[in-house]
């Protein structure tokens, strides 16, 4: 849906090197790089600042410090939702979450 600019869509400027990390055991360099080069272009980038992280290292609330900064960004880019596989770690969050397939469901509905 983002790709077709029917919804648009941000990630977390620290996602990017996250996916890099774990998908470069399964891709090669140049497959991986133009991958995320097209994920760059379908979504927005949020990206890290020095008021992000001091605000993230502030709040206890979440367990993960990465998702702590997921938090922030989505909260920057006056997200509606964060859509995650796991939203338990995200109970907390001042943004309400869904499953990938929960927002599918209520998008197409």
């Amino acid at each position: 849906m983002c790709a077709e600019r029917k919804i648009s869509g941000v990630i977390a400027a620290h996602s990017i090197p996250t996916m890099f990390y774990i998908l470069r055991k399964f891709y090669g360099q140049e497959e991986l790089r133009n991958m995320l080069l097209h994920i760059c272009n379908i979504f927005s980038v949020s990206p890290l600042s020095q008021t992000k992280i001091i605000s993230a290292l502030k709040n206890n609330a979440f367990a993960d410090f990465e998702d702590n900064l997921q938090e922030e960004c989505a909260l920057e880019a006056e997200a509606n939702y964060i859509i995650t596989r796991n939203p338990k770690d995200f109970k907390m969050s001042r943004i309400p979450t869904l499953l990938p397939s929960e927002f599918l469901n209520m998008y197409n509905s």
